[in-house]
């Protein structure tokens, strides 16, 4: 098993608050029927195979979210998986460090540049305000339940600098609920019509675009 480390503060060019301590992974018994742990530890069972599974998925996005930023923009990947958007960032002349819960993922992602271990929840006690120019945030919100979304996103829009970028996508279809995947169990949360987008502007964003379909994607600008 790959040592960890702690992600000390200033990492690389990032203003990180407080070094990040690994017992967010290791949650305590109290947070045994926690939908996001344990949605995010069901990726373990096979994250290669996700990898490959969505390794061409959607490539449009990210190559389209960093046209949009100038060049050496800073992008935090929210929930960043394997790191396959991190590296697409990068090869597009820009300067992205992911978060990401699952251990497996995190070691993955630290192949492709900087990746911080934590919950996305606690964002805003890992980075500091306006820290970067655009959020990344690809199926990375799925498992949240509602009560959830609201304080994240405004997190998120601290984080951005004036006029930052932020792109998200959740479920628009199906049950909010437990589903059984042959890798796992997961909470999905539904967001159906146009719930998401008055989540996001309520957080203080302007709608640039919305992409509708199973799930719905949100471009957006911080005001």
């Amino acid at each position: 098993m790959t040592k960890r480390r702690h992600a000390a503060v200033g990492l690389g060019n990032w203003s990180s608050k407080v070094p990040f301590s690994w017992h967010y992974w290791h949650m305590s018994k109290s947070l045994d029927n926690d939908p996001v742990i344990i949605s995010v530890a069901a990726y373990s069972a096979n994250p290669i195979a996700y990898a490959e599974k969505y390794a061409a998925h959607l490539l449009d996005r990210p190559t389209r979210f960093a046209s949009f930023l100038s060049p050496g923009s800073q992008i935090l990947d929210l929930g960043c998986g394997p790191g396959r958007d991190i590296k697409i960032f990068s090869e597009a002349g820009h300067k992205p460090i992911g978060i990401e819960l699952n251990p497996a993922f995190v070691d993955m992602a630290r192949r492709q540049g900087d990746v911080i271990q934590g919950d996305i929840r606690n964002i805003s006690s890992i980075f500091s305000p306006t820290s970067f120019d655009g959020v990344w945030a690809q199926a990375s919100l799925v498992h949240l339940v509602k009560s959830e979304i609201g304080p994240v996103l405004q997190g998120l829009r601290d984080l951005l600098k004036p006029n930052g970028r932020l792109y998200a996508c959740v479920p628009a279809t199906g049950e909010t609920g437990w589903l059984d995947e042959s890798d796992g169990r997961r909470w999905y949360t539904t967001w159906p019509e146009d719930s998401f987008e008055t989540a996001v502007r309520t957080a203080g964003f302007h709608i640039n675009d919305v992409t509708h379909g199973p799930y719905i994607e949100v471009w957006a600008t911080k005001v």
